[in-house]
């Protein structure tokens, strides 16, 4: 069985208040996670946070897409992993996160276990 996920400052950008909220009961007794409803906010306090090791960015945000927002910021987050999670999947999704450099691509609803497996052998990598 793979080490847990720990000592790891996440940010999350999820508007869906369960599934944040479902990170955040997950990974929140061993991490540091910084949740965002929308990906504006999460550009207001990223400045002011501690180095980031993962964002886990929603495909589809109110405002600003995950595919935008992961523009703002891939070349100031470089040792940054990026997953974008998506409730839906389709071939064009899939290759404009690939293309893009998103680390990993994962579909809603996910398993945690699955997830934090992904995380750890991207931080390990």
């Amino acid at each position: 069985m793979p080490k847990p996920l720990a000592n790891t400052n996440i940010v999350i950008v999820e508007d869906d208040v369960l599934i944040s909220q479902s990170l955040v009961d997950y990974f929140g007794s061993r991490n540091t996670l910084h949740t965002f409803s929308a990906a504006e906010l999460a550009l207001e306090a990223l400045p002011h946070l501690p180095k980031v090791d993962v964002f886990i960015i929603d495909y589809r945000l109110p405002g600003m897409d995950g595919i935008d927002f992961f523009k703002h910021l891939q070349t100031s987050y470089p040792q940054s992993k990026f997953i974008c999670i998506s409730g839906e999947m389709s071939l064009e999704l899939a290759q404009n996160a690939h293309q893009l450099g998103f680390d990993a691509l994962i579909l809603k609803p996910f398993d945690f276990t699955i997830l934090e497996k992904n995380i750890v052998d991207l931080i390990q990598a």
